[in-house]
């Protein structure tokens, strides 16, 4: 299982991003299972609508919520807390990305 984050999902549905043809090949021949959160899918869904991308939001919010993309882990209150302990403890964690690292850890998933 690998853990997509918000850059990948991003890069690989807008063809203007410099990334967008390694992410896109990349996904277009992965095998293995995907793993997302809720919080990934609610920051690339609204970097994708404010950065003018509306239609691609759209079109990938589909393919998430119908399940056909990856697998989506609902954050529970238990890992919200546990990710603000770190968080107020470390000057240098950021809350999302400790979210997405406690997940990573939780279920010893690879990372993209």
């Amino acid at each position: 299982m690998i853990f997509v984050d918000t850059g990948a999902w991003f890069a690989s549905v807008v063809p203007s991003d410099s990334d967008h043809n390694i992410a896109s090949g990349w996904l277009s021949h992965n095998t293995q299972q995907l793993l997302t959160t809720d919080y990934v899918i609610d920051e690339t869904l609204t970097l994708l609508r404010t950065r003018r991308e509306a239609y691609r939001a759209i079109v990938l919010g589909d393919a998430f919520f119908s399940g056909r993309i990856a697998i989506i882990y609902y954050l529970t209150e238990e890992d919200i807390q546990q990710t603000w302990q770190v968080f107020r403890h470390f000057s240098y964690s950021l809350f999302f990305t400790q979210i997405n690292w406690n997940i990573r850890e939780k279920y010893s998933v690879s990372y993209v």
